[in-house]
Formats: C-alpha cells, structure tokens, sequence
C-alpha cells in the first residue's frame, strides 16, 4: 500500500519544511524535522518501507521508529492530508 497526497492538498517545501494544507482554507501543516522526513518517505515510498528509511537516515533501529512513523502516518490520514492508493 501506498501513501499519496490528498486531492485537493497543497504542499510545499522551502528550506528542508514541508508546508501541506487542504485548500482553499487550511489549516496549514508545519513538518519540519523528522515529520518533514518521514512526510517525504511517504510520498515516494510503499508505506510498510517508510519506518526503514526514516531509521537509516536518522540512524536509528527500525523497531524503535516504526510506532512513531505508524503513529504520524496515521495522523497524517486522519486529518486528511495524506490518501492510501
């Protein structure tokens, strides 16, 4: 499975920030940091692959991620930012 970003969102990204938002009227998502990098696996990656690469790059273990990852993924859905395709 993978994840996408919603019809209807706007995202941009300056200096390392992710900026998403549904449109016309927000509100607007802040993901800077490890939200800003896990936000980015997500839209290019298959979800189940996502904790892996967050770990990599941030030289952690997997295990160790994973809930946190799912967790943000989850919230990302919810709010409507992100799809399952």
């Amino acid at each position: 499975m993978r994840l996408r970003v919603a019809d209807g969102v706007g995202v941009e990204e300056a200096e390392g920030i992710v900026y998403a938002a549904p449109l016309p009227d927000g509100p607007i998502a802040v993901l800077d940091g490890v939200a800003g990098l896990i936000w980015t696996e997500a839209c290019r990656l298959p979800r189940a692959e996502v904790a892996a690469a967050v770990a990599r790059r941030t030289e952690q273990q997997t295990a160790a991620v994973r809930p946190h990852v799912d967790d943000f993924l989850n919230q990302m859905v919810g709010r409507g930012l992100l799809v399952e395709s």
